[in-house]
C-alpha cells in the first residue's frame, strides 16, 4: 500500500486558526496592544493581519495568543473587581480554579445547562422577580407586601397571595400577557445554543431557546413538557426540557401554587413524581450549569437539597452556577457556603454586570476550542439516555485544567516566506516566476 502524503494544510495546521475567532478579531481590531503586535511584525498594511501572522509566523501568533488568553481570563473572571472589593486575590483564585473545572466538564461533554429567567431578559422578557412585581400591580396588591416576600426569596408566597386575593385566572392571564410573544435572540442565547446542542433544561415559559435551534426545514427540536417529563429524549434532535411548561400551551403550564403542589408534592416533596424524578436523574448523572437562575429556595432547589441528602457525600458530579457576587465578604462567604452545600460551585461576577455572564460562557467556549485544537477528540459524544431507565452512577470530579505560561514573542521579519505561506493559507499556489521562495 502506498503511503498517504501529508498536505500543506495538515503541516501548517491552518484549520486551527478558526478556533481562535475572538483573538483574531481582537488582533485585527483597534486596541493599542493589537496595533503594536501588528507593527512589530510588519503587518500594518495587511488586510487580515491575524491570518497573515498565523500563516507566516506561527510562533509569534501563538505567543501573542498566550498573552491575550491570560489577560482575557483575568478580565472575564473579574480579577480586578474581586481584588479591589475583597482586598486580595483569594476569591479570584477560586474563580480561576472553578472556571477550569467547568471547562474540564465541558470537554467531557458532561454539562447540561439549566437556563433561568435571567437569560430571557435580553430577549424582551421580564425576570421572574420583575414579573411578580407586575403580577402584584395587576392584582392590586400593595407593593410593600410583594417586596417583603421577594426580599426573602418567597416567590411562591407572592403567587399564593395573588391567587387568594384575586384568582388563579388573574395570575395565569398575566403570565400569558408577559411571555406569549416572540422574543429577540441575543448573543448569550446564541452562545448557549452553540455550546450545548444536545440537552437543555429550563423553567422559562418563553420560546427563545427553540428559536435558536429551529432554523432548518425539519423538526430539529424536541420539547419535553411538564406533562410528559419522562418522555425519552430523541438522540437525533436537540432536546429542550421545559420543566414548567411552554407558553404556547398555557393550559399545560405549571402556573400557580396548586400546579406546583401537584408537580412536586404536598405537603412534602415527592421525589417519585415525574419532575422531581427527572431533576434527580440530571443532578446525579450530569454536571448542571445554572445560567440566569436566582437559586433561591424554590421547588427545584428543594429537590436538589433532598437528592443530595439521599445520595450523601459520595462521589457525584460537580454542578456550577454563574453567580452575582455579594458586595461584602461576609455575604460572599455565606452565599458560597450555601451553594456548595447544595453541591453547586459558584463562579462569581460583579453584581449587576450581566454582560459578564456571556463573557464567561464565551471564554469557556474559546478554552474548549483551544484545548480541542491541541488535543482533538476521536471519540464521538455519547448518545442521550432515557432518564427512566438509564444508570445513575455519578461521574468522578474532573481534574483542573493546566495553567498557561508566557514567553517572549518572536520579532523576526516575515519577508517573502510569509507571503508564500499566506498565499498557501488562502488556497493560492504561488507562481514560481513571480514569487521566490527562501531556501
Amino acid at each position: 500500500m502506498s503511503a498517504i502524503s501529508e498536505t500543506w494544510c495538515e503541516r501548517d495546521e491552518h484549520k486551527q486558526f478558526e478556533c481562535f475567532v475572538d483573538f483574531n478579531d481582537w488582533l485585527d481590531g483597534d486596541e493599542d496592544e493589537a496595533k503594536a503586535i501588528r507593527r512589530n511584525n510588519g503587518l500594518l498594511n495587511v488586510s487580515q493581519p491575524s491570518k497573515a501572522l498565523f500563516a507566516g509566523d506561527k510562533d509569534a501568533y501563538e505567543q501573542a495568543f498566550k498573552r491575550y488568553r491570560i489577560e482575557r481570563r483575568h478580565e472575564v473572571l473579574s480579577g480586578e473587581y474581586i481584588t479591589a472589593t475583597f482586598g486580595d486575590d483569594h476569591w479570584f483564585q477560586r474563580n480561576e480554579q472553578r472556571f477550569d473545572q467547568l471547562v474540564s466538564c465541558l470537554l467531557e461533554d458532561a454539562v447540561v445547562p439549566f437556563v433561568g429567567a435571567g437569560v430571557s431578559v435580553g430577549g424582551g422578557f421580564p425576570s421572574w422577580k420583575e414579573h411578580l412585581r407586575y403580577q402584584g400591580r395587576t392584582a392590586g396588591i400593595a407593593s410593600a407586601i410583594i417586596e417583603a416576600h421577594l426580599a426573602k426569596g418567597e416567590y411562591e408566597a407572592v403567587i399564593e397571595t395573588i391567587e387568594t386575593t384575586r384568582s388563579p385566572d388573574v395570575f395565569a392571564q398575566e403570565i400569558r400577557d408577559a411571555f406569549f410573544k416572540t422574543g429577540t435572540l441575543q448573543d448569550i442565547t446564541l452562545l448557549i445554543s452553540e455550546l450545548f446542542a444536545d440537552t437543555l433544561i429550563t423553567t422559562n415559559y418563553d420560546r427563545l431557546l427553540e428559536q435558536c435551534f429551529d432554523t432548518g426545514p425539519g423538526d430539529e427540536v424536541q420539547v419535553i413538557n411538564s406533562t410528559d417529563a419522562m418522555e425519552a429524549p430523541d438522540p437525533n434532535r436537540v432536546t429542550i426540557i421545559k420543566l414548567h411548561g411552554d407558553i404556547s400551551a398555557p393550559n399545560l403550564c405549571i402556573l400557580g401554587k396548586r400546579h406546583y403542589d401537584a408537580a412536586y408534592g404536598t405537603p412534602d416533596l415527592d421525589l417519585a413524581l415525574p419532575i422531581p424524578k427527572l431533576l434527580r436523574y440530571y443532578f446525579t448523572t450530569s454536571s448542571l450549569l445554572f445560567i440566569g437562575c436566582s437559586l433561591n429556595n424554590d421547588r427545584t432547589i428543594q429537590v436538589f437539597k433532598a437528592v443530595k441528602d439521599v445520595i450523601g457525600d459520595g462521589d457525584r458530579p460537580e454542578h456550577f452556577s454563574i453567580e452575582q457576587a455579594p458586595e461584602t465578604e461576609a455575604e460572599l462567604v455565606a452565599r458560597n457556603a450555601e451553594l456548595l452545600n447544595l453541591g453547586i460551585v459558584p463562579i462569581w461576577y460583579p453584581k449587576g454586570d450581566y454582560d459578564k455572564v456571556e463573557a464567561i460562557l464565551r471564554h469557556a467556549r474559546n478554552e474548549v476550542k483551544y484545548s480541542e485544537s491541541k488535543n482533538p477528540r476521536g471519540v464521538p459524544p455519547q448518545k442521550k439516555k432515557n432518564p427512566v431507565s438509564a444508570s445513575s452512577a455519578p461521574r468522578s470530579s474532573p481534574a483542573t485544567a493546566a495553567p498557561v505560561s508566557i514567553s517572549n514573542p518572536s520579532q523576526r521579519s516575515l519577508g517573502t516566506r510569509f507571503f508564500n505561506a499566506f498565499l498557501r493559507f488562502l488556497g493560492i499556489r504561488p507562481a514560481p516566476s513571480s514569487i521566490s521562495v527562501e531556501p
